[in-house]
């Protein structure tokens, strides 16, 4: 009988799916193709998909586990529900405290403790709760999982100083987009237009996107924020209109992956001033797309970017202003980016990833028979 392995599949078996989400479905997929000597259970809860549960469910068990919130569901029920397997993969930062058995977490990236030291933090209390507890949990998981993946070397670094883990116990599995590579037209879109992803979350630095757009004066160029939390429309429509750029900016809130694909594609440049990421998808996605990216240069998306991007200080907007009016104005240069965005994505697959995670269950299966 194959040892099994429980994973954590909450975030992959929602929709619509973000990062954690995104990862968690992907790797999911392309593990199936492997034929590995081990069987994958998966468990989530009740705010699963039911088009997403019996799509998966077509290539593993998924056992759906009741809980009365996220922490009892982590704590308690799903590590009770997967009792007979031989090993746990916590997939989002987070596993039992008390395990009965061995375990692997997936530590995307250590934002919380840049949080509020390194970049603004504006956090509601039911928000607040968590994030104490997820912290001061992973402090306590880290150390202890057979091997941790995460997403970049950024994160891999970071984590093993943040944590206290060392470097030989964190192995990078790189993320990649959910778009096949597209070859656009070189020509600007009529009107033009600028892309950006919209949240609340002063982490993802919308100020300064705004700030920078200001300094492009362009009769008919516009900035789309897609993307947006339908709670957080309000505040940032008014962050809009006090900056005075109501009339040359479209909020929007969740849009469909075909439209954001659509967007990638259209859009003269994709701007990304996240004061911290770790890995940073959308900068990946918007290569795929034959999209121009102009990005911050700190964190993991310079190692994502590297050459095929515009690195920029996200506090120096008249910097930013200069390489928008640059792709709007360069045709040579901005179908330059293009095609070094879609040779940089190419380097990225979700293959790949899955291949990686697989020889990480590879050997702490054989740690576990030791």
């Amino acid at each position: 009988m194959k040892p099994v392995i429980a994973v954590d599949a909450r975030y992959g078996l929602r929709s619509p799916r973000r990062g954690v989400g995104e990862y968690v479905y992907q790797v999911l997929t392309h593990l199936s193709a492997l034929d590995p000597p081990y069987q994958i259970v998966l468990y989530g809860d009740k705010m699963c998909n039911p088009e997403t549960l019996a799509d998966l469910r077509q290539t593993y068990p998924v056992h759906i586990v009741s809980a009365v919130n996220f922490f009892a569901w982590e704590q308690w029920a799903w590590p009770r529900a997967a009792r007979h397997a031989k090993l746990l993969h916590g997939t989002a930062n987070i596993g039992p405290l008390r395990p009965s058995l061995p375990y692997i977490l997936t530590v995307h990236d250590v934002i919380e403790w840049h949080r509020g030291r390194d970049f603004p933090a504006e956090i509601p209390l039911r928000h607040h709760i968590s994030r104490v507890y997820r912290m001061n949990a992973l402090k306590r998981l880290a150390p202890r999982a057979l091997q941790i993946l995460t997403v970049s070397e950024h994160a891999r670094q970071d984590i093993a100083v943040t944590l206290k883990v060392p470097l030989n116990r964190i192995a990078v599995t790189p993320l990649a987009g959910k778009f096949p590579l597209c070859q656009p037209t070189s020509g600007l879109s009529d009107p033009p237009f600028v892309l950006t992803l919209g949240a609340l979350d002063p982490r993802k630095n919308l100020k300064a996107v705004l700030a920078g757009f200001a300094l492009v004066s362009h009769p008919d160029l516009t900035l789309r924020i897609v993307g947006v939390e339908p709670r957080g429309l309000p505040q940032i429509m008014a962050l809009v209109r006090d900056m005075g750029l109501s009339q040359r900016v479209v909020v929007e809130a969740m849009i469909s992956d075909q439209d954001l694909q659509m967007l990638y594609q259209r859009a003269t440049a994709f701007l990304y001033l996240s004061h911290y990421e770790g890995f940073g998808l959308p900068v990946l996605e918007a290569m795929s797309q034959g999209c121009p990216v102009i990005c911050a240069d700190h964190a993991s998306l310079p190692e994502v970017a590297n050459d095929a991007g515009i690195l920029v200080d996200p506090s120096d907007s008249q910097t930013v202003a200069k390489h928008v009016k640059t792709l709007l104005s360069d045709t040579e240069y901005r179908d330059l980016l293009r095609q070094r965005g879609l040779a940089r994505a190419r380097q990225f697959s979700w293959g790949k990833t899955a291949e990686l995670t697989h020889r990480e269950y590879m050997k702490a299966l054989e740690e576990v028979k030791r």
